[in-house]
């Protein structure tokens, strides 16, 4: 019969741990489902817009209208020419970390690294 007792008191503590682990998934399920939710509605959102182009243009032009389109030109010329600087400086590294690092020591870069262009 000890058998049989230490059976249902194993089973009894298998089942007490379950119930607890199903607690703890459940509360951290509740927390990420509230992000979910969120992504989701954002997608429902952009397919939507997707979907009716005709008012994402009237939103567009909304948007124009509320900032001046002289102010919207500065900004988007600002935009572009940091973009630039951004796209020119990268590359300006790029060709730098073509150079040996033995060129690098002595001084004797070449003029040209060797690798694509």
């Amino acid at each position: 019969m000890s058998r049989r007792r230490e059976l249902a008191r194993t089973r009894a503590l298998l089942l007490a741990r379950s119930e607890r682990q199903r607690r703890e998934l459940a509360s951290r399920t509740g927390a990420i489902a509230g992000s979910l939710r969120r992504v989701d509605a954002a997608a429902g959102l952009l397919r939507r817009a997707a979907a009716h182009p005709l008012l994402l243009a009237g939103a567009v032009a909304a948007v124009v209208a509320a900032f001046r389109p002289g102010r919207l030109l500065r900004g988007l010329s600002w935009g572009l020419s940091a973009a630039m600087l951004v796209q020119r400086a990268a590359a300006l590294l790029q060709k730098g970390a073509r150079v040996t690092p033995a060129a690098r020591a002595t001084g004797t870069a070449p003029a040209r690294p060797a690798g694509p262009a």
